[in-house]
């Protein structure tokens, strides 16, 4: 395998970007084959590109299914072109594809390419694959917000911390007044009204327990929503778990399969639950 580590300069940015790649080149021993895939990875709020991979078994599960994966880097940003900060958004959808199919050949047709994240970056994802259909085979958003409005209404209600007040704020402005492009509702259903061959097969996922301000409850409603749409392969899936790197982990394991459609999470799930000698 190949683990990359390292920065290029953005012309997005205007600044040299952070970008982890892993590459299953598989073993010494056997020759050189190009991934079956790619999956574009977005990581939380207060995190970064590296967490994720390196609290989980992700690139063992690339390897398993020989897929590249590309760990992102936009911190505080909710994957948008920021009021007050950077575009986020336009660098992921434009100058980062290009850059990666120049400098490592990292171009897949549509089916092949894949988009992921947690928390934060599960509204990025769910942001970025709606917005962008043409661009992503399937989507897997882990424990996404889905409601921005009614978090912004309830911070505004109850009161928040300067901080978290000052990341909308910078994100959306001083008046906090979202576009419908960054909607999750409107946009699901934007999908929903194109052909079936053309809408990015998703699936949502979220722990039971997550009670991050109301992501669980959040992830139901969105569902109930989704449920009542002509969407040609969505599903929600949840089990016990918390907004936490164990529930995380699991997740992709699933979306793996999900993307490749094969049954790696039913085979490494029946590992699991074998009867352990003591």
């Amino acid at each position: 395998m190949a683990f990359i580590n390292g920065t290029f300069y953005s012309n997005v940015l205007e600044q040299e970007v952070m970008l982890d790649l892993y590459l299953p080149n598989d073993r010494a021993e056997k020759p050189i084959k190009a991934p079956d895939g790619v999956i574009y990875f977005l990581h939380g709020m207060g995190s970064s590109q590296k967490r994720f991979r390196e609290y989980t078994a992700a690139n063992r599960y690339m390897m398993d299914n020989h897929l590249a994966i590309v760990y992102i880097s936009a911190p505080m940003s909710f994957y948008s072109d920021m009021k007050y900060g950077m575009k986020y958004y336009t660098y992921i959808t434009e100058e980062l594809p290009k850059f990666l199919e120049s400098a490592y050949n990292l171009k897949f047709p549509r089916e092949k390419t894949f988009l992921a994240g947690l928390s934060m970056g599960g509204y990025g994802t769910l942001k970025i694959g709606l917005n962008h259909p043409e661009m992503f085979g399937a989507i897997a958003p882990f424990s996404a917000p889905t409601n921005i409005k009614d978090m912004i209404a309830m911070a505004k209600k109850e009161g928040t911390t300067v901080g978290d007040m000052a990341i909308f704020k910078s994100v959306l402005g001083e008046d906090l007044e979202m576009q419908e492009t960054d909607d999750p509702y409107y946009l699901i259903e934007q999908v929903s009204k194109l052909p079936a061959e053309q809408q990015p097969r998703i699936r949502l996922m979220c722990g039971k327990q997550d009670e991050l301000a109301m992501i669980y409850k959040q992830n139901v409603s969105f569902n109930e929503y989704a449920k009542t749409l002509p969407l040609a392969d969505y599903k929600f899936m949840s089990w016990t778990g918390g907004h936490e790197y164990m529930f995380w982990d699991r997740a992709m394991m699933h979306a793996v399969a999900f993307f490749l459609e094969n049954d790696y999470d039913k085979e490494r799930m029946k590992l699991w639950l074998d009867e352990i000698d003591m």
